[in-house]
């Protein structure tokens, strides 16, 4: 079967079909070829003496960007919707389409929401949570989408010592297997995480309430005494405990909030309990994206200064 003829130059359209794809290999690897010497090209602008950990203003919600030493990238919760693309767009270069770890602190939608959006756009690595789950419409549509992806799947059933570079990350809850455990709640549940960078240290606490930190002060009173803090729950009043914060001593604080949300986040009482302890705070809510730079040194700084 002939496509058509030029002079007495019959082009058969198994040829042109073989020709298409040859083409379209070439693309592709041209394209692969180019994405990866960007990436490359990013890593290299990273300074290689500390960590970039941008808290992201997304309303009310969370969601953490981390960009290691060596290049790769971690997102700590997505917000509640496609509005975390935009707030990675703020630190992300536009070729970039590769997320290293999406980590997924708890279930409740103001934290993995925009995690569907961040799958269908990047090619993530690795997934991890914590096995917990909800059953709703949207919660279904997030494990459709993670288990979709070629990446893969870490659910923390105990404690563990992670290295990415020069970072130590300590998962210090939860240490047990929680998916199946009734008596803990959504948020007490939350995954909760410490970065040390050059002896300086950070905390994420996600959602967890008083009743999970008062377990880290008895537990692991040594690893959550820090230099920053990201404040449970959005600084609501039923977590930053007094005593909580007393082991914790943080220098700096940093509360993620929507700008005049209905939950009256942060509490009056949180504000109060951290100025007690001495802390630097810092809100989203009030100043934006809050970056962190985190090394030998500590430096902080909000993107409306």
């Amino acid at each position: 079967v002939y496509v058509y003829k030029k002079g007495n130059k019959k082009i058969s359209m198994k040829r042109g079909i073989a020709f298409m794809i040859v083409v379209l290999f070439i693309i592709i690897g041209l394209w692969m070829l180019t994405t990866e010497v960007l990436d490359r090209y990013a890593a290299s602008k990273v300074p290689k003496d500390h960590i970039e950990v941008v808290f992201l203003d997304i309303g009310q919600g969370d969601a953490t960007f981390i960009t290691f030493e060596d290049g790769q990238q971690m997102l700590v919760d997505c917000a509640v919707d496609a509005r975390i693309l935009e707030a990675l767009g703020r630190h992300m270069p536009f070729y970039d389409r590769t997320l290293d770890y999406l980590v997924v602190t708890h279930p409740d939608l103001d934290h993995y929401g925009g995690c569907i959006d961040v799958i269908n756009r990047f090619h993530v690595r690795e997934i991890i949570t914590t096995g917990v789950a909800k059953e709703n419409g949207t919660f279904s549509e997030f494990i459709i989408a993670a288990s979709s992806e070629d990446a893969d799947q870490t659910v923390i059933t105990e404690k563990q010592t992670w290295q990415i570079g020069g970072t130590m990350i300590d998962i210090l809850f939860p240490d047990r297997n929680i998916s199946s455990d009734s008596s803990v709640s959504s948020n007490n549940g939350s995954l909760v995480m410490r970065l040390e960078k050059d002896r300086q240290t950070l905390l994420i606490t996600a959602d967890a309430e008083e009743e999970t930190e008062q377990y880290l002060a008895e537990t692991y009173p040594d690893a959550i005494d820090v230099d920053v803090l990201k404040a449970g729950h959005h600084g609501a009043a039923n977590a930053s405990s007094r005593v909580f914060l007393e082991h914790v001593t943080p220098v700096h604080a940093v509360i993620s909030s929507g700008k005049d949300n209905s939950y009256g986040h942060p509490s009056g009482r949180v504000l109060s309990r951290l100025e007690r302890v001495s802390s630097t705070i810092w809100r989203t809510d009030l100043q934006g994206d809050i970056l962190l730079r985190l090394g030998e040194e500590i430096d902080i700084y909000a993107s409306s200064d």
